[in-house]
């Protein structure tokens, strides 16, 4: 059995999971309905599962994390045709979905069947000889056409959830809402985080501008709240300092970076209010999170990713590879950890494999470090956008509007989709054509009329 979700029957009658519909769960009921899904899977087992924020959703994970399952991890909002290409590259033996979730060309046998998902046996042939430091395979970029999924350990998982309960300071007495998918790195270190605590989980798939979320929010108690930097400047929005949240502990932001009037405006509400604004810096390789910065810290290194986890550490490389140690001297962030994945797969070949970083992880983000050994973000190293946590390859994102006949140039930012035309396209139709593709919310797609495209070799840079 795995170690990480190995004792929760200690916790027994103390609720654990409240569903989307407000009913609870404590975790004697929570690990009954694991019991159940558990019973119909052999151990080893590659397993691809369609999640979301419900309870049978959470129940089916921790079921086949403890079951020692190999779990690709996928939202259920992902593209059809996306998740048809990794049924067919991986061969999963068993597929774990919601009810209404319709497979095209799938035959199958329906092993487990709850109210909202079921378990079925594909037609593959069963294999157990995977690696067995394989444990969990996540996206780092959405549905895209060509991903890589990042193979994470349990040691990876178990390290980075044990690190982050201790900084954080989270025990049974915590209670956190959902704001992000949990097939998202972020939102699946939250529930890991917080079961592994025996604390309490609001499951939502409401959107902050919804009343729902907040009538749940202040109903059910909710002590914590998590996001990434897009999430806090849709509080700030919403004015957020407005908001009266009884007993609220701490506000915690990791994903990306925030201009400085967010830092300003949350580290104000939280003095106010005598509550604690928590900044944390990860990727998804990482298990996901790699660094803090202390309170105390939030407006004296203001935009800072602060100092890594500990146990771990940063570097700085040139593109040499050869280390930085000079302050203020720009270069590529290295982390080195326990919670560093074992590499990437792009087909089933790769889960024979095992650890290929020796926990050691290139970021592809630049930065420098101060004299004090905080360190900061100054951009990219590649053509890769970071937009609400995810990362985007832009040129794939080019290559599907090529598809479509739709020829344009995209600007590397860790904020906005940035897109230049040049002809007279439907503004509106590009649009949809990335939502529907990639989920980018519409507010985050800049698109700007050019007369000439800028050199491709500047533009990068």
């Amino acid at each position: 059995m795995s170690k990480i979700f190995n004792d929760l029957g200690k916790y027994k009658e103390k609720i654990g999971l409240i569903d989307v519909d407000n009913k609870d769960y404590s975790y004697n009921k929570i690990l009954q309905e694991v019991e159940k899904i558990s019973r119909r899977v052999k151990k080893g087992s590659l397993i691809l599962f369609l999640s979301s924020n419900i309870f049978e959703s959470v129940a089916g994970y921790i079921s086949f994390i403890r079951n020692n399952n190999i779990l690709i991890l996928l939202d259920k909002s992902f593209e059809k045709k996306f998740v048809e290409k990794m049924i067919k590259n991986y061969k999963p033996s068993f597929i774990y979905k919601p009810k209404n979730y319709f497979i095209k060309n799938f035959k199958d046998k329906n092993l487990y069947s709850g109210d909202k998902y079921e378990l079925l046996r594909t037609n593959f042939k069963l294999k157990n000889d995977y690696n067995k430091n394989n444990f969990l395979l996540l996206t780092t970029s959405g549905s895209t056409s060509n991903p890589k999924l990042v193979r994470l350990s349990e040691y990876n998982i178990l390290d980075n959830v044990k690190k982050i309960i201790k900084y954080l300071n989270i025990n049974s007495k915590n209670t956190t809402i959902t704001t992000m998918p949990m097939a998202y790195s972020y939102g699946l270190s939250i529930i890991n985080t917080f079961i592994y605590s025996g604390a309490k989980i609001v499951l939502s798939e409401k959107s902050i501008f919804e009343k729902d979320f907040w009538k749940k929010v202040k109903n059910l108690k909710v002590n914590s709240i998590s996001g990434v930097p897009e999430f806090l400047e849709f509080l700030k929005k919403l004015r957020f300092d407005q908001f009266k949240i009884y007993g609220f502990k701490y506000l915690t932001h990791a994903g990306g970076k925030l201009e400085k009037n967010i830092i300003e405006y949350f580290v104000n509400i939280a003095k106010k209010n005598n509550h604690k604004f928590y900044s944390m810096y990860g990727q998804t390789e990482a298990s996901p999170r790699m660094s803090y910065l202390e309170c105390t810290k939030n407006l004296k290194k203001i935009g800072s990713i602060g100092k890594p986890l500990k146990g771990s550490k940063f570097l700085l490389v040139d593109e040499k590879k050869k280390i930085i140690r000079k302050s203020f001297k720009i270069g590529e962030i290295v982390y080195r950890g326990k919670n560093v994945c074992l590499g990437y797969a792009t087909s089933i070949k790769d889960l024979y494999k095992g650890d290929i970083n020796k926990g050691n992880l290139f970021t592809g983000d630049i930065g420098y470090k101060d004299n004090q050994g905080y360190y900061y973000l100054t951009g990219r190293k590649n053509r890769i956008s970071k937009i609400f946590g995810l990362r985007f390859n832009l040129d794939d994102i080019e290559n599907k509007l090529k598809k479509n006949n739709f020829y344009t140039r995209l600007v590397p930012s860790n904020k906005y989709l940035k897109i230049l035309i040049i002809n007279n396209y439907n503004i509106d139709k590009i649009k949809n054509l990335i939502y529907s593709s990639y989920k980018i919310n519409k507010n985050f797609i800049l698109i700007n009329r050019v007369k000439k495209f800028p050199n491709k070799t500047l533009f990068n840079k």
